[in-house]
């Protein structure tokens, strides 16, 4: 009894070795050979659309307009419908921009840059009026107690509109003479108040600001 073992079944094999052992060769190589032969799906070829797609396409986009409804569209897009306030509001900017661009015609004429040029390379007395104008209304202030200081203190002020009168007749003078010169036949309309405006208003803050300065020819 001791010479025989008993039978032990031993697993070495897995179960995959075991199918594979128990297949035939054959069958084996017939599938690989099927999934290396198998074509790969074709991509889909895209489609040509058709006279009913691209109908539908119109009729889903609404109907084409007519020419005079196009050119009614485009009239709105240039010039839109306003409502009275809207209307005010472009009436009173076209009218600004307007006067601007007159402004800057009438600024621009060779008339007035010659005579801002006449001014502005000149000391004038009327440059003075208003600091000397402050200064007074101060001074009148502070001596109202005194009667006779304060009287002779406003009539400096008047001793000084004076001599700007002056001093403005002589420049004016001055100034017909040379524009006779540099534009023969110029018109000197409005040219004199102007004078006295550009004068009377302190260099730093003149528009348009002055291109010369103090002495220089012009």
């Amino acid at each position: 009894m001791a010479l025989f073992r008993p039978y032990e079944r031993t697993d070495s094999t897995p179960s995959k070795d075991r199918i594979s052992a128990l297949t035939p060769k054959g069958e084996k190589a017939s599938a690989k050979a099927a999934k290396v032969d198998a074509p790969a799906p074709a991509a889909a070829e895209p489609t040509q659309p058709t006279p009913e797609s691209r109908q539908a396409v119109r009729r889903k986009q609404g109907a084409t307009p007519t020419r005079r409804a196009a050119e009614a569209a485009r009239m709105e897009r240039l010039h839109p419908t306003l409502t009275p306030k809207q209307q005010r509001k472009a009436d009173s900017a076209a009218k600004s921009r307007a006067r601007a661009e007159a402004w800057d015609r009438v600024e621009k004429s060779p008339e007035r840059q010659l005579l801002r040029d006449y001014v502005d390379t000149r000391w004038t007395a009327a440059e003075f009026m208003m600091p000397a104008m402050i200064l007074v209304m101060a001074a009148v202030m502070v001596t109202m107690n005194n009667v006779v200081l304060s009287s002779w203190i406003s009539m400096s002020l008047w001793v000084m509109l004076a001599i700007t009168m002056i001093n403005v007749a002589i420049m004016w003078r001055g100034f017909k003479k040379l524009l006779a010169e540099r534009h023969p036949g110029a018109s000197t309309r409005g040219l004199l108040v102007y004078m006295f405006n550009r004068s009377l208003m302190i260099r730093r803050f003149r528009q348009p600001a002055p291109r010369i300065k103090r002495g220089d020819p012009i």
